[in-house]
């Protein structure tokens, strides 16, 4: 009787879903609302929501609740360590004006964050390029999830992440010096360093991070004068970078001393909700320049910060630039940096976490099979590989009609691979029209996607567990998949048959090798 009211929790989860009562994205019930209205236990719903989780159909998220999860059903694109460095191709100007061409796509697209409102009482003048004290309080607050621990006085604001990059870059180097940069990483970046006359060589980086080994032998061999590090979740892959691989980073950098520029635009876009750690947090020495902030397509609704360690050079260029916040930007800042105003940065984090559900959703509902997803674990953009590189009729029609919504693959990386890949920002209104129109490109399914139904709960597709549910309810998650797993599965008309031989084609095989690859653990 207890496994038959656990299950009718999940049927009253399916139904809803067929329904469209519910889509990925959307906020769960609370526990207690469910309870009463399915006249159940709390226990009982408290285990129908575990069981759930352990399908991959909600995942919980700490002080916000259940949240409804897109189950990914494409084979997994692999996106692994480059083996060696290699050169961004030198094409003048085209490459800034297309880089600055997709901001839109790079940034935050709503309409109401970091909105500036001209307020009046406002007694406090800002300090020259740094801003009022309040919003540097708040800041530092704000930098406190990500494990940076810095004084309010050596935290500098501006209008423009951006300029505060081409100041670093005008300052640490020199024309004609060479710069090793991550990537995939912001277009802005590459397109900059090439514009001032930089020499740009790039690593990928995997899942996990770059090659350690190659990194060391750039240094050593390449007369390498600074390196540009994308931080956590940083566009467009949403990387995790493990505690170990900053560590290492930052022995190297010290070793070599070797000043770095940190571009840490969508930390706070993590879909964990654990404190993450930056290289900057780990940087006793003050090699790091660190630039955060937030962007929105709105004019003036950007707002970014800069910590420029031990280069104290950079303060007068920072100066000399006046790219300062205005009253209005700053207060826009500070109520963003506050979690308890209604368009707060924690709140847009977490409506930006829902977007991406949704987009997975309507993508792979139309590309199912001529598309693979990077594993998303943050940002703004989704990472998207085709089997087959858009030709370039395509693309420009692509351009033409969603330039704001995406970014071609070889902007954000030089490697061989680079056209097949395709960056989509969660954020684009218009995903739909766009998802239709790859299918016209690459073909895709075009069968009838049907409401889930008990098939989808097929045990040998089960998402991994954490820990600590396993350690709590194994012997009910063991009883309770052994009843989905003997249930009958009723199949819809409108589903294609498919062979067991079929759905593991589909399953993606974890290499233990692509660790090594990536040497995080040494």
């Amino acid at each position: 009787m207890a496994d038959f009211l656990y299950k009718g929790v999940v049927d009253w989860f399916l139904a809803q879903m067929s329904q469209g009562e519910l889509a990925p994205g959307d906020k769960m019930p609370s526990l207690r609302k469910l309870a009463k209205q399915l006249e159940l236990s709390l226990n009982t719903v408290i285990h129908g929501y575990e069981l759930l989780v352990e399908e991959g159909w909600i995942e919980s998220r700490p002080k916000s609740g259940y949240f409804v999860c897109h189950k990914v059903t494409s084979r997994a694109a692999h996106v692994l360590a480059g083996d060696a460095v290699c050169e961004f191709a030198e094409t003048g100007q085209k490459v800034a004006w297309a880089a600055l061409s997709h901001r839109a796509a790079l940034v935050d697209q709503s309409d109401v964050f970091l909105n500036p409102s001209q307020r009046t009482g406002e007694p406090d003048l800002p300090i020259v390029g740094k801003g009022h004290i309040s919003v540097r309080e708040a800041v530092s607050e704000h930098l406190r999830k990500v494990a940076i621990s810095v004084h309010p006085s050596h935290i500098w604001l501006s209008r423009s992440p951006l300029a505060l990059f081409t100041q670093a870059i005008q300052t640490l180097t020199q024309s004609g010096d060479n710069v090793l940069v991550m990537t995939p990483c912001d277009p802005r970046l590459t397109a900059t360093l090439m514009s001032l006359g930089r020499r740009v060589l790039t690593l990928a980086s995997g899942e996990h991070g770059v090659d350690l080994d190659e990194v060391v032998r750039c240094l050593r061999d390449d007369q390498i004068a600074l390196v540009v590090l994308p931080s956590q979740f940083s566009f467009p892959t949403g990387i995790e970078i493990s505690n170990l691989s900053l560590r290492r980073w930052m022995a190297i950098l010290k070793q070599v001393n070797i000043p770095a520029i940190e571009w840490d635009m969508t930390s706070q876009l993590s879909y964990k909700a654990s404190t993450l750690m930056t290289y900057k947090s780990l940087d006793e020495q003050n090699l790091v320049v660190y630039i955060g902030g937030v962007e929105s397509k709105g004019v003036d609704r950007n707002a970014a910060w800069c910590l420029i360690g031990q280069y104290k050079t950079l303060e007068g260029a920072l100066l000399s630039a006046d790219i300062a916040l205005s009253d209005p930007q700053q207060q826009a800042l500070l109520d963003a940096l506050q979690p308890t105003q209604k368009n707060s940065l924690v709140r847009r984090s977490r409506q930006i976490w829902a977007l991406a559900e949704r987009a997975k959703s309507i993508i792979e509902k139309a590309l199912d099979n001529a598309i693979s997803f990077a594993q998303s674990k943050g940002g703004l953009a989704l990472w998207v590989q085709f089997d087959v590189a858009l030709t370039e009729p395509q693309t420009t029609q692509l351009l033409a009609k969603h330039r704001h919504g995406v970014v071609p693959g070889h902007l954000l990386s030089a490697q061989l691979d680079a056209d097949k890949w395709l960056a989509i920002n969660v954020t684009y209104d218009q995903l739909e029209a766009l998802a239709s129109l790859l299918r016209e490109f690459v073909g895709g399914s075009k069968k009838t996607v049907n409401a889930p139904s008990l098939d989808d709960l097929d045990t040998n597709d089960l998402s991994d567990v954490s820990v600590e549910v396993l350690e709590a309810n194994d012997a009910l998650s063991e009883k309770a998949a052994g009843n989905l797993a003997s249930a009958e599965l009723v199949e819809s008309s409108n589903d294609e048959p498919s062979t067991q031989q079929e759905k593991a084609s589909q399953e993606t095989v974890y290499n233990p090798m692509l660790d090594l690859i990536n040497h995080d653990f040494g």
